[in-house]
């Protein structure tokens, strides 16, 4: 048994020399190895080897593994709640990456820094690297890499109450995810997203919106694989039921979630016993609801990092101590809970939408004070009504004169060109007006006979229809008959040909009642436009109205 002892120390005494002596003999690549695997078992270990792989790189003087070495000791520190040195160390990382010319090192950088600086409160310096972390994904053309940066991206909108641009980013996404295969990583961040729009959708108290995420973030993960995913989705079908009024639900699950969390799980923990007395004071436990309300404040109060609403959970415990008939607690928690209101911003008050009234409590100056504010505001709200009224009344009166004077309008214009539409009818207008007297050229003689016949065809209504077009039929050039035009319809070619469509459209519209039922796209092609917008705008520069008010008026 003695010798048995003596060997086991030995071994042990060797093994405890090996692992000292390890930078002495190590390479780079060995001690990267040994880093990578103590990390998530033993930072502290894996931070120990992070450095010496660092030496090892200022001895080999590669700029590349240096910079490697930098982003492990920074890993590992923010690991160990070392941010500050980690910070710096992320830094100097990626101020090597001319040596790295490694897109993807980089944007591993970058997502780091941009966690760190969230972690220190610098929420506004880490949205502008998230952002940057997400630009050099796009270079790597792989949406995975775009998730990452947009996720936290999101996440910073979502605790600064930016609800709307929150969610509108987790659904992008959800949309990213769905373009590309199915991994462990898109698995996870598909179920960030749900967690966190449905989180978002309770916190807008809209428990419909937060049910259908939440359920589908309950049916992608597994309760033994994902309980980091699982506790806080089923914490939210507490507050979905808490929300909905079904408070005995909502004890239940949120006893479920405790019992999990213990203490160990800070926010989650925090959070179930909020809702636990939250619930009991809706079913009018009143001293249920103390209990675990103060088991949730005794935790708060020792804790640097609160994980959960502490004005709400101080306003609980007034209302509680409140009907429990204990005035010296109901005031020192109301206190509390004003002072925090106070640090809020007027958008996150509006949001959190937590208004609760403790008249009972007040004080009678609080009362006279708040009577006084709700008559000024009264008082605002009747004049400000009144000028709108006011404001209202002209709009109205100036829209019905408006009306008149533009009805009126229309009725002349419609009665002016139902007499031109007449003369056209009688022959004693003509379509478009030739210069007779003005031919003295026996070519330009020629081409006008021509254009008289291809008006009377009306092969100006083929949708087709160009200077070359005409110029093909009518056999001759383009340019000739554009100067012939110009000359004897002292219009340009575009011009005539609007004009031509528009009088035999005023003809035709006018005569066929098959015509007047079609719609204003099948009635401009019909006179050769391809657009009904093109044929709307002609149409009333030509009349003066729009081709659907002399539909109306005929």
């Amino acid at each position: 048994m003695k010798r048995l002892l003596l060997l086991l120390l030995y071994v042990f005494l060797s093994v405890t020399n090996a692992q000292s002596n390890v930078s002495n003999d190590s390479s780079y690549d060995e001690l990267v190895n040994l880093y990578a695997n103590s990390l998530f078992k033993d930072d502290s270990k894996a931070l120990d080897f992070a450095f010496q792989a660092k030496g090892v790189a200022l001895v080999n003087g590669n700029d590349e593994q240096l910079a490697k070495a930098f982003y492990y000791i920074s890993k590992c520190q923010y690991r160990l709640n070392e941010n500050k040195k980690a910070l710096k160390n992320i830094e100097l990382a990626i101020s090597k990456k001319e040596a790295l010319n490694d897109l993807k090192f980089l944007h591993k950088c970058l997502c780091l820094k941009g966690d760190i600086l969230s972690v220190l409160g610098e929420d506004s310096k880490a949205l502008v690297v998230f952002l940057e972390a997400r630009k050099y994904g796009k270079l790597l053309g792989d949406p995975i890499y775009e998730i990452a940066p947009l996720s936290n991206i999101a996440y910073i909108k979502k605790i600064h109450k930016d609800f709307q641009e929150a969610i509108r980013l987790y659904k992008d996404i959800l949309k990213y995810i769905n373009t590309v295969e199915d991994t462990n990583d898109t698995a996870y961040y598909k179920l960030l997203a749900f967690m966190n729009i449905a989180d978002i959708y309770l916190w807008l108290e809209n428990p419909d919106e937060a049910e259908f995420y939440n359920e589908a973030g309950l049916k992608k993960c597994s309760k033994e694989k994902d309980t980091w995913a699982y506790y806080p989705l089923l914490m939210n079908s507490a507050i979905i039921f808490y929300q909905k009024g079904q408070y005995e639900k909502s004890i239940s699950i949120a006893n479920q979630v405790r019992d999990f969390a213990k203490p160990d799980i800070e926010g989650l923990y925090l959070t179930s016993l909020l809702y636990l007395g939250k619930s009991s004071y809706k079913l009018h436990a009143y001293e249920k609801a103390i209990h675990y309300l103060e088991k949730a404040y005794a935790k708060v109060s020792t804790s640097d990092n609160v994980g959960v609403n502490e004005k709400e959970l101080h306003e609980f415990l007034a209302l509680a101590y409140h009907e429990s008939g204990n005035s010296e607690k109901t005031v020192f928690h109301f206190q509390k809970y004003t002072a925090l209101e106070k640090k809020q911003s007027t958008e996150d008050l509006k949001l959190n939408n937590e208004t609760h009234e403790l008249m009972d409590v007040l004080p009678l100056k609080t009362e006279i004070n708040k009577l006084g504010e709700e008559l000024t505001t009264e008082t605002k709200t009747k004049k400000n009504l009144f000028i709108i009224a006011i404001l209202l009344l002209f709009l109205f009166i100036g829209s019905v004169l408006y009306y008149i004077l533009h009805k009126k309008t229309t009725k002349k214009k419609i009665k002016e060109l139902l007499k031109k539409v007449a003369a056209l009818e009688n022959g004693q207008e003509e379509k478009v007006v030739v210069k007779k007297d003005k031919i003295f050229d026996e070519k330009a003689r020629i081409i006008l006979n021509k254009i008289a016949e291809f008006e009377k065809k009306e092969q100006y209504l083929d949708i087709d229809c160009s200077l070359g077009f005409m110029a093909e039929k009518l056999e001759t050039n383009t340019t000739y008959l554009s100067k012939v035009i110009n000359t004897y319809k002292e219009k340009s070619f575009t011009a005539y040909m609007t004009e031509l469509r528009i009088n035999t459209a005023l003809l035709r519209l006018k005569n066929d009642k098959t015509l007047q039922s079609y719609t204003i796209q099948g009635i401009a092609e019909e006179f050769g436009f391809k657009r009904q917008e093109t044929f709307s705008r002609a149409f009333k520069a030509h009349t003066g109205i729009y081709p659907s008010q002399y539909l109306k008026n005929l």
